[in-house]
Formats: C-alpha cells, structure tokens, sequence
C-alpha cells in the first residue's frame, strides 16, 4: 500500500437509521477503490463489514466495523455503523475520531428517528456532515419528499449538489449542479457517462446551480467578493466555500446514490476527496484533563483507542486514531487510564475482517 501523507487521508463515519443502506454504500466504495473485487450484499451474508456471526444472523449492523478504501490518490478510512438505536454505543466513539459523518437517508421514509438521532450525535462533537440520499430506485422513492422533510428538519443547511432526473425502477440519470453535468449510468453502475444538461432541464439546473453558488460563497469573505463582482465561481473556489461551510456545519452537501447497483458513488467519493476535511485540518483535540493536542506528524507519539474486541483466532483487536507524531510496531506507550505501559506489537490496515 501507498504510503499517504495528512493531506491526503480522509476519515469518515457512515451513519444513519437502520436500513438506509449504509452498509451496502460501504461495499460499493470498496469495490470502486479495488479494496475487493466483487460487491457482496447484505441478504447474501458477503458484505465486508458485516462479517460477525451475530451481524448475519440479525441481517443488520451490530458492531462499528473499520474499512478503508483508496480513491484518486487518497486513503478513505471509513467507519461503518449500526442504524439501531440499541447498538448506539458503537456510533459514539466512531463518530468522536472522524472527521466527517456521511448521512445516509432512505429516499422511501425520508427522515426517520434514527436519522435525527444519528445527526444529534454527531451535533455533540460538531462533526461536519454530508447527506447521501440512497434507495433512489425503488419504485416507492421520493426526492421531493425526503428532502422537504430534510429542510424541516435541518433547516436551510441543504446544499444541493446533485438532483435525480429519473427516481424511482429506473433510476440512471442525476443533475450534478457543482459540475453543471448530467450523469448518466449503465445497469452495471460504476463510472458514469458525463452528459450535457438536457435542454428541458437547463433552466432547474441554473435555479439549484446559483443556490449552491450562494451557499459556497456565503463562508468566506474572499469569495463573496469574486460571487459579487464576476457574478460566479468556478468548481474550485465552490469546493473551498463548502468546506468551509461544511467545517462550520453550516451546510450539508446533498448527493444522490443507488449503493446496491453503484450508482453515484464513484462521484460521492470523488467529492470526499476533493472537499472533506483532512486530519490536519481539524481543530486540536482536547484531552480529559483539559489539554490540548494538535494533529501534528512532528509532534510526541499519542493515539487514542476507540474500540476494542474479541476476535475468534485472533484475540484482543485495538482500534485506535494516531492523533500526534508516528505509530511504530515495538513502541512503549503510556496508557493514561491505567497509568502503565503498552507495548504496541502488530499493525494492521483492515477492511472487516481482511487485514494486511
């Protein structure tokens, strides 16, 4: 594996009410960035994150599973977690070592509890989020109604990045307004064919365009000056007012998805990379008693431990985010809770159960 530096890591917690499709979205990142090699799915029992014998049995996410995949030149490391409001403990500590929280939605049921719940979590730690609207080709589908429930719920926080031309059994065809592009996919999914708007649909597309272009501008002073003398900006200079506003949680870029035939996720990805914050980017992190450490590769070895497990043949697995300086095998940490020193031994990359 590439060796990535800061800048080029992204740490996101998929979150989200049970049945939303978060899991599946997982399995179709993974398989774009080659992690594996064919998508498995949930009612199959294949899916690399739910991979524990009481995850299949109860056909849902029980434990938060640690995944990543590669994408364009970064390394997306992905916490996938349970959508039922039982299993919330594992949400917690894997929204509290992300950067950012994908939101996924139900297009069928719009906001449901466990969607409020999950955005109320990842409010306490002012964790930046996306919302990406699944399930666009089910024939019960609805668009207009998953997000006037949005705006009612969230407020005038929707930013609108992408829009459904076609929802419901045959679903293909979005309206990227960042890119001002018609996306178009085969029944395989995977890398869409980049279309002109559509004439009938120019005139919608400039309406949504110009409300993100207001959005992106609003969150930096520079910006708003370019917005009022040329009257636009280009992709680049929107990417950096939305994560502003992203970072500020004063928006919430929307995209659409169908994770189960890979529609739309190679572009969602794409915007991950291009926009999400990276660890560098983030605020230092406060310790219990008070102080506070930046992110910093030059900075002492500390690391945080947000989950630990007992796996069959394996043993005690520790999960944990290196906040400060480089993570060696063979090192001697202080554990601050017991007061006492760990030996770090083996280190691992995983993916589920895969590890290397």
């Amino acid at each position: 594996m590439k060796v990535y530096q800061t800048k080029e890591i992204r740490n996101i917690t998929v979150i989200g009410n049970s049945g939303a499709g978060k899991t599946t979205l997982v399995e179709s990142m993974l398989f774009e960035g080659g992690v594996i090699s064919r998508r498995g799915d949930v009612k199959s029992k294949t899916t690399a994150s739910d991979y524990n014998l009481v995850e299949q049995e109860y056909g849902n996410s029980v434990h938060a599973t640690v995944l990543y995949t590669e994408f364009e030149g970064c390394k997306i490391n992905i916490i996938d977690t349970p959508g039922m409001d039982d299993f919330v403990g594992g949400v917690i500590p894997a929204l509290s070592v992300a950067a950012t929280g994908l939101l996924v939605f139900n297009a069928v049921n719009g906001v449901e509890v466990g969607t409020e719940i999950a955005n109320r979590n990842a409010e306490k730690f002012n964790k930046p989020l996306m919302f990406v609207v699944n399930h666009l080709d089910h024939e019960n589908s609805n668009w207009e109604n998953t997000i006037d429930m949005a705006k009612t719920t969230f407020g005038n926080k929707l930013a609108i990045v992408q829009y459904p031309l076609n929802p419901g059994l045959a679903y293909n065809k979005v309206i990227d307004v960042l890119k001002m592009k018609m996306l178009q996919w085969g029944p395989a999914g995977g890398a869409p064919e980049i279309l002109d708007i559509p004439a009938a649909e120019l005139e919608h597309a400039e309406e949504v365009h110009n409300q993100l272009l207001e959005m992106a501008a609003e969150n930096d002073e520079e910006l708003m000056e370019l917005f009022f003398e040329q009257g636009n900006l280009n992709e680049d200079e929107m990417r950096k007012g939305l994560k502003l506003g992203m970072l500020s949680r004063s928006l919430f870029p929307v995209f659409c998805v169908c994770a189960a035939r890979d529609m739309g996720v190679r572009r969602l990805m794409e915007f991950i990379c291009n926009v999400a914050p990276n660890p560098g980017e983030l605020a230092p992190v406060e310790t219990i008693d008070g102080k506070f450490i930046k992110m910093d590769i030059n900075g002492p070895t500390s690391i945080f431990v947000f989950q630990t497990s007992i796996e069959q043949h394996v043993g005690e697995v520790t999960y944990f985010k290196v906040i400060s300086g480089i993570l060696k095998e063979g090192m001697d940490l202080i554990n601050t809770t017991k007061n006492s020193k760990e030996r770090i031994s083996q280190i691992y990359c995983v993916a589920g159960k895969t590890r290397m």
